[in-house]
């Protein structure tokens, strides 16, 4: 996997677990709204409730944006690496050789 693959993929995944903290701290404060009497208090469990609906909706499709990109960043070094078998290969020994001597010292 390229670094921008892995890039792609963590930072995909960090805006996931943003979302789903979001969520859980928003479905919290729903949760002990609920036990609060008055007026003012309904209109709040209204708007986290709305909250809380869009942040489900929004975790969904952000989830399913990772993922694509995810598969689409897969295929297409796939395919250059179908493709280029010969460069793949000497990327990867040269990277191989690279990471050697650095360790090495």
């Amino acid at each position: 996997m390229t670094d921008t693959t892995q890039q792609l993929a963590l930072g995909g995944q960090k805006i996931v677990d943003d979302l789903r903290v979001l969520l859980r701290d928003s479905e919290e404060m729903l949760r002990l709204a609920a036990n609060v009497p008055g007026e003012g208090v309904n209109a709040l469990r209204d708007r986290l409730g709305t909250h809380v609906e869009t942040l489900q909706s929004t975790l969904g499709d952000a989830q399913r944006n990772v993922h694509r990109r995810y598969r689409e960043a897969a295929v297409g070094t796939e395919h250059y690496v179908r493709h280029n078998p010969w460069r793949s290969l000497a990327l990867a020994a040269g990277t191989g050789l690279l990471l050697g001597v650095l360790v090495a010292r």
